[in-house]
Formats: structure tokens, sequence, C-alpha cells
């Protein structure tokens, strides 16, 4: 739960989705983001919880999978204060990626690709993947539960994107009227959004990690 939170709660997706809702003639666009989002999360968090699973086999499993949630935490806990010392200074504005630019002009299919690599290979991203996927396959837990803790997971961590993209194509113009503000708040206080997210998670992870020493 605390991954998918972290995942869900993660800004750099948010901007994009709400920039491909916000773009002209924006349905199909936003729809492509947000199913390759998805996909991505759940291919990511299933590849790791199958690859922790067979790393904890065995008498050492609990103690592997404690010194893999303390590793993870601790890098959660650096990246969060790196992100928090690279924040802009004083007025200055985030520097929007190029890709980012590149959505008001991208067709559906392309903007699916982008939405699956933003989670498949931004580490920031994938972290969050990873530690779930670690939590997950380390469990003691049969089949059925692992599988309903998977689909949980993807629920959860995609909720902010998917959720949006639902309301505007339910709702329409309204959404974007509402989403716009929104999308100017979490350019501007992005790293500061992702630390204190990457922080509690990692504080969450070591915390998980020392219980099983």
């Amino acid at each position: 739960m605390p991954q998918a939170v972290g995942m869900a709660a993660s800004p750099l997706p948010l901007i994009a989705a709400l920039l491909t809702i916000l773009s002209p003639n924006g349905r199909g666009r936003s729809i492509g983001f947000a199913v390759g989002r998805v996909f991505a999360v759940l291919v990511t968090v299933v590849a790791v919880a199958g690859l922790s699973e067979l790393a904890t086999q065995g008498s050492g499993g609990t103690r592997a999978g404690a010194v893999l949630r303390l590793v993870l935490g601790l890098v959660f806990v650096l990246l969060a204060l790196s992100k928090l010392r690279s924040r802009p200074r004083d007025d200055a504005e985030a520097k929007t990626p190029a890709w980012m630019l590149a959505l008001d002009g991208m067709s559906p299919a392309k903007a699916l690709r982008t939405g699956f690599l933003v989670t498949a290979i931004n580490p920031k991203e994938l972290i969050f993947g990873i530690a779930a996927g670690v939590v997950i396959g380390s469990a003691t837990l049969p089949f059925g539960m692992v599988a309903a803790a998977l689909f949980i997971y993807t629920g959860i961590a995609t909720i902010t994107v998917v959720v949006p993209v639902v309301a505007y194509l339910l709702i329409g113009a309204p959404v974007r009227r509402v989403l716009e503000p929104v999308r100017t708040w979490l350019v501007r206080y992005y790293n500061i959004i992702i630390a204190a997210v990457l922080a509690i998670i990692g504080a969450v992870m070591i915390g998980k990690g020392l219980v099983g020493f």
C-alpha cells in the first residue's frame, strides 16, 4: 500500500496526463497515455515480484527480503535528498522536459508508448514498482492473494492518471477548466512533492527492513 500510494502521488505522470487532456483533441491521446501507464505498472510489479520470490526462497528468504527492503529504503531517502537539493530556488520555474512539450502533437499510439516508457525506464518511477514487487514477491502468500495484491497495487498506483482521463471522457470541457490550475501547481512544486513522497516511502521500507532482522 505505501508503494502504491507513492506511485499514485508521483507528479510526473500526472502532469503528463493532464497535458494530454488539455491538448487539442486530447481524447485519444489521453486514453493512450493512461493505457500505457497502467500496462507498465502491472508489467513492472509482476516481473519484480516473480524475481523476488525466486531470490527469497529457502531458509534465508525472510532475511533476504529484509535486506532488499532496507537497501531500497535507503535508495528512496537518497533520491529524496537529491530531489530536494535540485528544486528551483525562489521564483525560478521548474524546467519542463522536452517529451512533455511534445505531448500536444502525439498520436494516441505514441502517447501509449510514452505512458509506458515514463514508468518503465524512468528510475524514479521504476523504483516504486521495484519496491512493491519486492514486498509482494518476498511475502509468503498463496497465489490468489498475490494476484489480488498485484492488481490492487496497479489500480491504486495508476488512479491519479486514470481518474482524470475517465472524468474528461465522461464530462468533457468542465474538467479541463478544473485541471489547468492543478497542472500549474504540480509543475511548480514537482521537486518538493516527489521528495516528500520518496522520503516517506523510504522511511517505511527501512522500518520494514529492520523488523526482519
